[in-house]
């Protein structure tokens, strides 16, 4: 990312930790992860494992509304108060615009995570707990996950209104969570007169899950990093070809 590109992401960030949107949904995040204890309580089974799942589910739930209520509407901001035409009347790019408003909402976004994440560690530890590899991976995963959502809010803000944008990044999150379900349906054969519609479809759609391994913090199984990587790989292609869309859409805009 060139100096341009740095000075774009750098004035997102400073604009997007100013917002206080942002701020109502960060205590959104952080009041999950310190409820969790209520239901830890409640629990039949082991109460920091419910500690922890029910918080990191809370924090992919974190990931989704910052995307969706600022990430979605970045580019629209922009435009309303006139900074893109300034921006863009200078040196840099269309290309360089929309990489720098990319990597500015993802600092503030993994801030945000990271901030309710080490919530969730101090939490977690307080009441004698450890921190191990699942809640890691679980946080890795989730930090990919952002990533994505960020570029597909972007995309769809740059194709059209904000609100439609949000909808469309809370769809996304839905499919791509759900796309599990479609290879179970087609795997066990409940299904089998839409079997190949569903093997079309669960190659195509997005897959969230394969960064999702919050559920290796409650299983007691080891953590597959082979497959987070591969995961990681899987996200930052489609990360990459929304950007690419984003980039495609923002160009055909007339300032």
């Amino acid at each position: 990312m060139n100096r341009r590109a740095t000075a774009i992401a750098l004035a997102t960030f400073r604009e997007a930790v100013r917002d206080k949107l942002l701020l109502l949904v960060v205590v959104f995040g952080v009041g999950m992860v310190l409820f969790s204890r209520v239901l830890g309580w409640l629990s039949v089974e082991d109460e920091l494992k419910m500690v922890q799942d029910f918080s990191l589910s809370g924090m992919s739930l974190l990931a989704l509304f910052l995307a969706m209520l600022v990430g979605a509407g970045s580019l629209a901001r922009e435009v309303e108060r006139h900074t893109v035409y300034t921006v863009l009347t200078r040196t840099a790019t269309r290309t360089e615009f929309i990489l720098g408003k990319f990597v500015g909402l993802v600092w503030v976004f993994w801030l945000c995570l990271l901030g309710a994440g080490a919530v969730l560690a101090l939490w977690v530890l307080t009441w004698g707990g450890s921190i191990g590899a699942p809640l890691v991976a679980a946080m890795i995963g989730l930090l990919l996950e952002t990533v994505v959502l960020t570029a597909v809010a972007l995309f769809l803000g740059a194709l059209s209104a904000p609100a439609i944008a949000s909808v469309g990044t809370f769809a996304f999150y839905l499919v791509g969570h759900g796309t599990e379900a479609l290879r179970e349906l087609t795997a066990q054969g409940r299904s089998p007169d839409f079997a190949a519609v569903y093997s079309v479809l669960y190659r195509v759609l997005p897959n969230l899950e394969n960064v999702n391994f919050i559920n290796a913090t409650t299983s007691g199984r080891p953590v597959d990093w082979e497959s987070l990587g591969l995961g990681a790989l899987y996200v930052l292609l489609w990360t990459a070809a929304l950007l690419a869309g984003a980039v495609v859409m923002f160009r055909r805009r007339q300032f």
